[in-house]
Formats: structure tokens, C-alpha cells, sequence
């Protein structure tokens, strides 16, 4: 499956206008809702779902996927993405979100170099305020890092993305997890299949965040 310019979805509801890009599980189109505003969908990988070794897991990807959206849907904020729709295209599970126009802090720092201090501390308010309507809602984030952190074209406004590892969480009790990580951004709890996450978790991550805006590092 690959998407082309022009193809329509979900009724007409959405046309297809570029690639945008794809990580472990998951592909984004650039696409047109009727009103002819911006919207990325996002879908899995066909070699996901095709994949025979991984045929045993594909209803648990999918399941997935799904409540992607939900938790989406529950966490409104200025800071967090802001879901439009979900939906299927075939067997392909969809969500068409906002499409925040500019780039990711990784990029960012690549191209400028570290941030001054202020507005380092600037973005990673905006997002610990996003971090703390998530938690208010018993979940956690897991994957907040540079590229995961949108900067608004053209303003000083952060923006959150990708809640496709967002878990809930009860702070007393020691839970099975999928291990999902990114070195250097995640906390030791999200390398063990067993351990006690909470608030902290997402807060080392932010950190980490801070570290690299102010060092490049």
C-alpha cells in the first residue's frame, strides 16, 4: 500500500496530497479535508501488517492504533496535536489529525544549533503544561523527545506529537509493558518489561528534552 496524490479517503472525506514520512509501525500522508484545511493521517505499515512474523500481534497493533485516538481525543490542549478523525480505509486503521506546519526541535537544533536559554525553558513550559493534562488523565506519554516536539512556523509555540506508546498508569502498582525506548531520552523504568512508572517518567524525559535544546547533546 503507498497512497498517491489525489487518492481519495474514507468517502471523499480526505485527499491524499504527499508522503510525509513513517517510523517502527506507522506511515503519515499529507492530505485535504472537504473545507480544503490540512489534516496528516496516519495509518500502520503495510510490512506491519503483511509481515507473517508478526501475524500474531496484528489485532493487538491495530487495537493499538485505535486507542491512539482515543487517548488523543481525551487530551485537549494548545500544546498537544489535535485529533480530527478516526477511521478505517480498507483494513487500515486511520487517524487524521491538525497538521502543525514547521519543524521538530531535532531538526531544529541540527540546523541552528543549541537554544538560548529562554527559549529553551519556553517550549519545555509549553510542554510539561501538555505533559501535566496527560497525566491529569492517568496516562503517560513514554516518548517525549526533540522529534516527537513540533515549533509552530512563523511562532514560539511547541506542540507535542506521536502518543502511539501513551500507557495508563497507576503509580503503586509494577506493570507488564512492551519495552519501548529511545536512548539517551528515556528513563531506566521503559527498559524493563516489569517496573513501576509514574509522573517521572515522563518528567526525565523532559529533562533530557532541556539537556539537549541547551547543548545540542
Amino acid at each position: 500500500m503507498a497512497w498517491v496524490t489525489g487518492q481519495k479517503l474514507y468517502g471523499d472525506r480526505y485527499t491524499i496530497e504527499r508522503f510525509l514520512g513513517q517510523g517502527g509501525f506507522g506511515v503519515a500522508y499529507l492530505a485535504r479535508d472537504k473545507k480544503g484545511d490540512r489534516i496528516v493521517i496516519k495509518t500502520l505499515k503495510e510490512q506491519v501488517l503483511n509481515n507473517p512474523k508478526l501475524a500474531p500481534y496484528r489485532q493487538k497493533y491495530q487495537q493499538n492504533f485505535r486507542e491512539e485516538a482515543l487517548r488523543l481525543a481525551l487530551c485537549r490542549h494548545p500544546h498537544i496535536v489535535h485529533i480530527d478523525n478516526a477511521f478505517y480505509e480498507g483494513e487500515l486503521p486511520c487517524i487524521a489529525m491538525e497538521y502543525v506546519e514547521g519543524e521538530d526541535l531535532r531538526h531544529r537544533i541540527k540546523q541552528r544549533g543549541a537554544l538560548s536559554e529562554l527559549e529553551a525553558l519556553l517550549y519545555i513550559w509549553q510542554i510539561a503544561k501538555a505533559v501535566m493534562v496527560i497525566h491529569d488523565k492517568g496516562m503517560l506519554h513514554q516518548d517525549i523527545k526533540p522529534p516527537n516536539i513540533m515549533v509552530r512556523a512563523g511562532k514560539a509555540e511547541a506542540v507535542l506529537i506521536d502518543f502511539g506508546i501513551a500507557r495508563e498508569f497507576i503509580t503503586t502498582i509494577s506493570q507488564y509493558q512492551t519495552t519501548s525506548y529511545t536512548g539517551g531520552f528515556s528513563p531506566i523504568e521503559q527498559y524493563a518489561l516489569q517496573a513501576n512508572r509514574g509522573e517521572y517518567t515522563d518528567v526525565y524525559s523532559l529533562a533530557a528534552t532541556l539537556y539537549y535544546m541547551l547543548t545540542a547533546k
